[in-house]
């Protein structure tokens, strides 16, 4: 059994993740609903009432947010422990990631119009580039269905053990899905014969799970895998974020960025 973190702002979009966390890996699962709030700067015994009031209305909101979901699920309603905690939005989603032993962070993300704004976008890019477990960003409006066709973005010229498969791998067996393995090589990259075994290596860590490997020219990441992923209709991109060059390939601004503004599939960011 999991315990999957689920922040929420009592927002539509925060609620379709959920929805879309339970309906991906069922009710068994221990659920944890995470709603933060911070008062404004200031100081003064004002601000001590008002942390009471902002305290008072995000436990209030959490007992709401379940009676909605509560409706939207009927009876796949998992059990759901729900939790205020004072603080940054960042910081309070890691440190409740750590303390309570989470093994996934879901969030609804946004306004993500591209692969790079929903791994870069406000709240869910400093979780990503912080957290020390799996986060799935969900776009918001975005409609449930089984990630049957997934696409893993990997670097070949980096190692990849098992342990960051493990959370893929669980969505994969979920799905009964097939993990296509991208790598994105600009003109004047030539394949290795280290990245020749490391891809071995992946194909043995997926060899009880459908898989293919495909390799693509382009010097604009983002670009590649959004064009890949609307060619072959795919239901979620995986990535794992690391400081290397070809992950900031993926950051960096690119003009034909607008090209890919209609990225609007779950990402998975798993552990560096």
């Amino acid at each position: 059994m999991s315990t999957i973190l689920i922040p929420t702002d009592f927002s539509d979009t925060a609620r379709n993740a959920f929805v879309y966390a339970v309906k991906l890996f069922g009710k068994d699962n221990q659920y944890i609903l995470l709603n933060t709030f911070e008062e404004p700067h200031s100081t003064g015994a004002s601000m001590i009432s008002l942390r009471d009031v902002m305290e008072e209305g995000s436990l209030e909101g959490l007992a709401e947010e379940c009676i909605h979901i509560k409706n939207i699920l009927g009876e796949d309603t998992p059990e759901i422990t729900s939790i205020s905690e004072y603080g940054s939005s960042v910081n309070s989603i890691l440190r409740v990631a750590r303390t309570k032993g989470i093994n996934l962070i879901v969030m609804g993300t946004t306004g993500a119009s591209g692969l790079k704004e929903v791994v870069m976008g406000s709240v869910a890019a400093g979780v990503i580039q912080e957290s020390l477990v799996p986060v799935l960003a969900i776009p918001s409006n975005y409609v449930f269905r089984k990630p049957k066709n997934i696409l893993l973005a990997a670097d070949l010229k980096s190692n990849i053990d098992a342990e960051h498969l493990t959370m893929l791998k669980s969505i994969a067996d979920a799905a009964n899905g097939k993990i296509t393995v991208v790598t994105v090589e600009s003109d004047d990259d030539d394949i290795s014969m280290d990245d020749v075994e490391q891809g071995y290596n992946m194909h043995v860590q997926l060899e009880n799970i459908e898989h293919a490997f495909e390799v693509v020219e382009n010097e604009d990441v983002e670009l590649a895998l959004s064009l890949f992923a609307n060619a072959n209709d795919m239901d979620m991109i995986v990535t794992i974020p690391r400081k290397s060059n070809w992950f900031q390939r993926l950051l960096n601004p690119s003009i034909s960025r607008k090209l890919a503004q209609h990225q609007q599939r779950p990402v998975l960011a798993l552990t560096r």
